[in-house]
């Protein structure tokens, strides 16, 4: 009973999406669903990211990011972003590259190019408030949802 507030949290749904960062030394890429527009002017993208995470740091280092719009079809493709080897996650995928030069699934609905316009903590997550400086749609695909992903998105786990 103590944690019926987390059963509830479980019926909300979100979008999947592909982040994608470049570094100097290459790409990495991280699966994330907290992402939501926050502003139309200036367009605004905020991104949670849970601050144990390796692009956690890439992103305030790169101070930039890339938001992939991930299709129903590309559900197959979330487990290789959930490997340790984070260079070699785009290896075989086939990708285009984004404006900023971050990669972009082939598969994908479109992206965003993002860059970081305020950092603020909140709890065991860091809110990423980015300025979208480009985007393109590259089909129109149904989006990919927690609804559609079986495996477990929840916060505790």
């Amino acid at each position: 009973m103590e944690r019926q507030w987390q059963d509830v949290l479980d019926r909300f749904s979100y979008g999947i999406y592909l982040v994608s960062v470049v570094l100097d030394d290459g790409f990495n890429g991280m699966v994330a669903s907290w992402v939501a527009q926050c502003s139309h002017d200036p367009p605004l993208i905020m991104l949670a990211i849970k601050k144990d995470r390796l692009i956690h740091t890439q992103i305030l280092d790169s101070r930039q990011f890339c938001i992939n719009v991930l299709s129903k079809d590309a559900g197959p493709l979330v487990k290789r972003f959930k490997t340790p080897d984070w260079k070699h996650r785009f290896d075989g995928l086939d990708h285009i590259y984004s404006a900023c030069g971050a990669p972009v699934l082939r598969q994908a609905i479109g992206y965003l190019d993002c860059t970081l316009e305020r950092v603020i903590e909140i709890g065991d997550h860091t809110m990423f408030v980015g300025h979208v400086t480009a985007g393109k749609i590259l089909n129109d695909a149904k989006p990919l949802t927690t609804d559609d992903y079986s495996g477990v998105y929840r916060g505790d786990v």
